[in-house]
């Protein structure tokens, strides 16, 4: 890739489709059954270009937000390419819930509401026509791939808002983060150039729509010529090994997944091996959620097996905030995996955790990265502080409505955008600690959630992914709450052996270890944890408790 990320910033996503359509490229779609749908980029340019029209004689004009809610398919990838063919932008919802209450009180409202969207397509139309609010139509997604298409509409600059992204909603409520086309196009023509990857290579996703990794990564890669092989989200969650036997059967150079996809990818191969060939394999990128050692460690030892080249995991830091990347490590060389110990002891605010530390990697080209303490001044390398981002990838700020000024401005200082993540740059490269609104205050001394749930997470009979640490307020007692498996009678003993092990391995004993039933603990619509609302969920008591040890 010779282009230069910076120059073609402002690039549409119809104009970098069309201009790729003459190179090649193409784009698989896999159903339930793992049947493929293809299409040439030269097909998507058309169709999109047919389904604008479509849009357009439907009502949707440009700036236009549309709500987007369907599983994965061919036709909804090309009504996305109609939408931002047509310079409206799509808003895709996450998939309802049972305990989704409707517009008014679920997320699926909420998200409708936010970005005042006045059409949602969808493949569920008869369904949803009696939950949407007053003056918002449903159009069914199959209505824009047929019929009259012309006049076709002009095709956008890459200023035009391509994407109402949603932050995870963490530390807080979801904010809606608009993100225009040039900027997407832009980031991922930035991450290729940093990690090697090239038009022509194949990539493959299972990750889904309404999240930020899922849409920018295969929207972002299949318009620079990269082969897209995209399966349903449904069939990795049932059956995490679909993932990589889909690499392998694609043969695919490049593919991306949370750090918690990868743990399951390994303990699946670990119970019940598969014939996986990853030999081609050159970019598996580790990102949107905390990267951790052990998972690092596993994935090489157990990839390593089956032809995976140690390089070729690359950790990310990034955001939606950023519209995707910020960091990445280079796939030329194994993860860096450092030990607080190796880090020069500085003075300041913050400690360093406790735990091993992976590398996130260097910014990005034309993306800058800085350190800072409590007052706003520079850190050096080996000090703890708040994560700074400045690139042509950092959105303008919150979306409030249209027309309306964008919120989250006191985010920004000298242009630098203030992430929350508490960090450290060493040798050049950044490691992330964790979050500042997450810190753990006991005793006087800022502790690391993460440092807890990690341990807990080593325990036998104690879910993966599924422990939540947090400080209780103005007590400065620290609580781990934890799933386990197994049946009622051995919660009792697990609960016990995990308040033992943490009072003997952490740097400070928890006051008390909550076991709760499996998939009961509040997490994100994209599986991150939510700290904030175990611990108000803890206080009121609303917590499914099945043993507690103190």
């Amino acid at each position: 890739m010779t282009a230069d990320p910076l120059r073609t910033e402002q690039q549409s996503i119809p104009a970098a489709l069309h201009q790729s359509a003459r190179r090649g490229g193409s784009l698989t779609v896999l159903d339930r059954a793992m049947r493929p749908t293809r299409l040439t980029l030269d097909e998507i340019d058309d169709m999109s270009t047919g389904v604008a029209a479509r849009l357009r004689r439907a009502g949707v004009g440009p700036g236009d937000r549309v709500c987007v809610l369907a599983p994965t398919s061919a036709e909804l990838l090309l009504n996305l390419f109609g939408l931002w063919r047509l310079g409206a932008v799509p808003v895709v919802l996450p998939h309802e819930r049972t305990d989704d209450a409707g517009p008014a009180g679920g997320l699926l409202g909420h998200r409708i509401a936010t970005s005042g969207a006045e059409v949602v397509l969808t493949d569920r139309a008869p369904r949803l026509s009696t939950r949407v609010p007053a003056g918002c139509r449903v159009l069914p997604l199959d209505t824009t791939l047929s019929g009259p298409r012309a006049p076709e509409p002009a095709v956008p600059d890459g200023s035009a808002l391509g994407l109402l992204q949603f932050t995870s909603g963490t530390t807080g409520s979801s904010k809606a983060v608009p993100v225009r086309q040039g900027q997407l196009v832009g980031n991922v023509l930035a991450c290729m150039a940093a990690l090697g990857m090239r038009p022509g290579h194949t990539y493959v996703s299972w990750l889904p729509f309404y999240h930020d990794m899922g849409i920018v990564s295969v929207v972002g890669l299949l318009v620079q010529g990269v082969h897209t092989v995209v399966m349903p989200t449904e069939n990795f969650l049932s059956r995490p090994s679909s993932w990589l036997e889909t690499v392998t059967a694609h043969r695919a150079e490049i593919t991306a997944a949370p750090n918690s996809a990868y743990r399951l990818a390994v303990k699946a191969q670990q119970l019940r091996p598969a014939a996986l060939d990853l030999s081609r394999l050159r970019v598996a990128i580790n990102g949107a959620e905390p990267v951790t050692a052990d998972t690092v460690e596993e994935t090489t030892r157990v990839l390593g097996k089956s032809g995976m080249p140690a390089e070729a995991l690359c950790p990310t830091y990034g955001m939606a905030e950023t519209t995707l990347v910020v960091t990445a490590a280079p796939a030329t060389a194994p993860v860096r995996v450092l030990d607080p110990d190796e880090v020069p002891r500085q003075h300041g605010h913050h400690e360093l955790p406790a735990r091993p530390l992976v590398s996130c990697g260097t910014p990005l080209p034309g993306t800058g990265v800085t350190v800072h303490g409590p007052d706003g001044e520079p850190l050096p390398d080996g000090q703890v502080g708040e994560v700074r981002v400045t690139g042509p990838g950092v959105t303008d700020g919150y979306w409030t409505g249209p027309g309306a000024a964008l919120d989250g401005m006191d985010r920004l200082t000298d242009g630098r955008m203030h992430t929350g993540d508490l960090g450290f740059l060493h040798e050049g490269e950044l490691y992330v600690c964790g979050r500042a609104k997450d810190m753990i205050i006991v005793g006087g001394r800022n502790l690391y959630p993460e440092d807890y749930e990690i341990v807990a997470e080593a325990v036998p009979g104690v879910r993966g992914g599924n422990v939540i640490a947090f400080s209780l307020p103005d007590q400065e007692r620290m609580v781990v709450v934890a799933e386990g498996t197994g049946g009622a009678a051995s919660q009792d003993r697990l609960a016990r052996d995990l308040f033992e092990r943490l009072r003997g391995a952490a740097q400070h004993a928890p006051a008390e270890v909550v076991l709760v039933r499996p998939a009961t603990l509040p997490k994100t619509s994209s599986g991150k944890k939510r700290r904030g609302t175990c611990r108000d969920r803890y206080l009121a008591g609303e917590l499914d408790v099945v043993a507690t040890a103190h």
